[in-house]
């Protein structure tokens, strides 16, 4: 592991910090961490308004690097939290809250221009009402109000209602347009084009498949154990790649053959990684840090980037972008 880039807040937040020595990592409660691509950074959470401002109560914030960690700027939402972001290639979809689940609990759903860094409400909801936005990919979103499940243009409000055979099991709404790639019977890839609700069998397996999935940088097939407790992993080709479950999931990190988790020994943080799907692995300790528990963000299998602490407060730094190594 080398650790590329190093990042403070205080560099943008020297301005307008209490007394001039208030730490601003401590008003910040960050719980997202996401790449777009080798050079932009998504982190957001919230963030303390009495702790800079002497104003009461939270924001949802965001912040933005697009130089790999070097420089971040500043997004903030009337809400309290940002709770989930979905960044694409054009548009990333941001998700907070306010007032948590609470009868005046509310969900506000945002599109932000990646470019522009300018962004729209496109809905706002009660936070108990049964309405989710999944796995947007810049132009379409998976849409579910209740016990109805839609394709929805994010850019032109259309929207086409998906049949039951096709949200019964898994699904993957494809990366660039409005189709939908799912199982049938077990052994059939099955394409569903939702404008022209048209089928088409990509493929037929020769073995039987329990899901299908698009977690780990790659399409891939699931079979469970008779007891539902663990499974294995097969790529399209119905290859064997690795068994999971639950237990060992945990914390984990995939892409392709490409593994990652982290364990906190304070003084310090160890990082393992593998290349194999987890069959060896690669171990780094760092040197007097801590973080949080949060799961942190991964660009393939490239880069990571997470908060942290040092016991020496000579180091100032909040953010780290780590280089994975062989």
């Amino acid at each position: 592991m080398k650790w590329i880039e190093k990042y403070s807040f205080y560099d943008l937040y020297k301005k307008n910090i209490n007394n001039g020595n208030f730490p601003p990592g401590t008003g910040l409660k960050l719980t997202i961490f996401k790449f777009l691509n080798e050079k932009t950074i998504f982190l957001a959470g919230s963030k303390d308004l009495n702790a800079f401002y002497n104003r009461p109560g939270d924001c949802a914030i965001l912040f933005v690097s697009k130089d790999k960690g070097k420089s971040y700027q500043e997004i903030t939402f009337t809400e309290e939290n940002v709770t989930f972001l979905t960044p694409t290639e054009k548009y990333t979809l941001v998700e907070t809250n306010i007032n948590g689940y609470s009868s005046l609990g509310k969900n506000v759903i945002y599109l932000l221009d990646n470019i522009t860094l300018q962004f729209k409400k496109i809905d706002e909801y009660s936070s108990n009402n049964k309405i989710s936005y999944k796995q947007f990919n810049g132009e379409y979103v998976i849409y579910s109000d209740n016990n109805e499940t839609y394709v929805l243009n994010i850019l032109t409000d259309e929207k086409y209602k998906l049949p039951n055979d096709v949200v019964e099991k898994n699904f993957i709404l494809n990366d660039s347009d409005a189709t939908i790639t799912f199982l049938r019977e077990n052994n059939k890839v099955v394409l569903y084009n939702a404008k022209n609700n048209l089928y088409e069998i990509s493929k037929t397996l020769k073995g039987s498949y329990s899901t299908i999935m698009n977690t780990f940088g790659e399409i891939t097939l699931g079979k469970e154990n008779l007891l539902k407790t663990s499974g294995t992993i097969y790529d399209l080709n119905e290859k064997k790649l690795f068994e999971a479950s639950p237990k060992t999931e945990k914390g984990l990190y995939r892409y392709k053959n490409f593994a990652s988790y982290f364990k906190e020994t304070r003084p310090n943080v160890i990082f393992f990684y593998s290349y194999n799907y987890g069959k060896t692995w690669y171990e780094y300790k760092t040197q007097n840090i801590f973080t949080t528990s949060v799961p942190k963000g991964y660009y393939k299998d490239k880069y990571i980037v997470l908060d942290v602490s040092y016991y020496d407060k000579k180091n100032d730094a909040d953010i780290e972008v780590g280089e994975f190594q062989k």
